[in-house]
């Protein structure tokens, strides 16, 4: 079958939203029968039908080796697996993927409309269409996206950028080599050119993303598990830690975590910020807290069955001179604890 290109628009406005359409692009770019060519930057848009918060949106296009039914398919599989669950129409969700335009292609079918019958009408679809692709033809109408655009009101769109490190320079993928797919996190290695034209294959590991907490007792005491880690064939002091599932904010997959490998709950939280760990071969940020005020659960939830960990306390002096004296120490911990340090 001959590549067909099509375009794709994302959306979310539940859990970790940037980190939702971030993992479902990856996602879809990694099957072998799609190919990423570009997309938008991600913009922050007013929602349409019952209150409900913003949403984060962007568009992508690809070339696909599949029938407009089944890349359908597809997209409804990975909304499946980012936590969508639909309710109400036009109601909040963890991931919405539509198929906008899928070569010159006009469909009517009770499953299927293509191109998307309420794309010419929405700006959070034209705004980051516009930006990718102006020139394609909608075939219905005979005009260009930028002259759709033209015709809506985008008062509700905003480029999303909270910050200066949000600002990203992602590099094209010219050929996809490998990809592997895992179950906390993938593995891939493309064929990229870099924002400075620089062309060759790099590695990397796609991950969702971590949240970690520091707590703290009333006693101003450390809270800390000791876990076996496989990869190091030995054991590990780290702060309790744990992936962000698709539906979860960062410090809802953090209260849950402190819960389970520890045994204890936080009243007061603060928001650290975030940083990559790994930036030379993975996409994965940590999320950290400071956990205070904190309780001893009666029945606190079972551990993961494949963990295994024992719950250390530790005043801020030893754990500092453990950071300096050992390699016991993992390296997010001793980040984070450096983070939380000014509040202790």
């Amino acid at each position: 079958m001959e590549p067909i290109r099509c375009a794709i628009a994302l959306g979310s406005n539940l859990g970790n939203s940037r980190t939702i359409v971030e993992g479902a692009l990856s996602n879809l770019a990694q099957r072998p029968a799609i190919a990423l060519i570009s997309h938008s930057s991600w913009y922050k848009t007013a929602p349409v039908g019952p209150p409900q918060p913003d949403y984060i949106n962007g568009c992508a296009i690809f070339e696909v080796r599949l029938s407009p039914q089944a890349l359908l398919e597809v997209l409804l599989e990975v909304e499946q697996q980012f936590g969508r669950v639909r309710r109400e129409r036009w109601g909040p969700r963890t991931l919405d993927l539509d198929l906008l335009l899928f070569g010159d292609l006009i469909l009517e079918t009770p499953p299927l409309q293509i191109p998307h019958p309420r794309m010419r009408e929405r700006a959070f679809v034209l705004v980051p269409l516009a930006e990718i692709a102006p020139d394609w033809i909608d075939p219905v109408t005979g005009m260009a996206i930028a002259q759709l655009l033209e015709a809506v009101d985008c008062s509700g769109v905003y480029p999303y950028q909270s910050s200066m490190s949000d600002a990203k320079e992602p590099p094209q993928i010219l050929k996809q080599r490998l990809l592997y797919q895992g179950r906390k996190f993938n593995f891939d290695v493309n064929h990229l050119r870099l924002p400075n034209g620089a062309e060759g294959d790099w590695e990397c590991i796609r991950h969702p993303g971590g949240a970690l907490g520091v707590p703290v007792t009333r006693e101003g005491k450390l809270v800390l598990v000791r876990q076996y880690r496989f990869a190091m064939e030995g054991r590990l002091l780290e702060f309790p830690a744990g992936t962000i599932e698709s539906h979860e904010e960062p410090l809802s997959t953090i209260q849950r975590e402190i819960e389970e490998e520890t045994g204890y709950s936080a009243k007061e939280w603060k928001d650290l910020g975030r940083f990559p760990i790994a930036p030379g071969y993975s996409d994965e940020y940590i999320y950290a807290f400071l956990a205070r005020d904190l309780e001893k659960l009666d029945k606190p939830p079972a551990q993961d069955e494949d963990e295994d960990i024992e719950v250390v306390l530790m005043s801020p002096d030893e754990f500092e001179e453990t950071a300096r004296s050992r390699d016991t120490i993992d390296g997010k911990s001793i980040a984070s604890y450096f983070l939380a340090r000014p509040f202790l």
